[in-house]
């Protein structure tokens, strides 16, 4: 595995990690503090955007290291 998949991979974990707090935030919070919610759950949210930002670049690079390689 190279460095972009191994970058790839924990990138991925930490995203759904990400994803598992804010479950665990909603089950907490929602119904009752909707309010609350919204407000602790942004940063998460933001944390989440830019995960999912930074496993499309690698895609995209691990794309054309592949389609560059014999």
């Amino acid at each position: 595995m190279n460095n972009a998949e191994a970058t790839l991979t924990q990138t991925v974990e930490q995203l759904e990690r990400m994803n598992e707090a804010l479950a665990a935030l909603r089950r907490e919070l929602l119904p009752g503090q909707p309010r609350k919610f919204a407000i602790l759950a942004e940063g998460p949210l933001e944390e989440m955007r830019r995960l999912q930002t930074e496993i499309e670049q690698l895609t995209v690079e691990l794309a054309s290291a592949e389609s560059a390689s014999p």
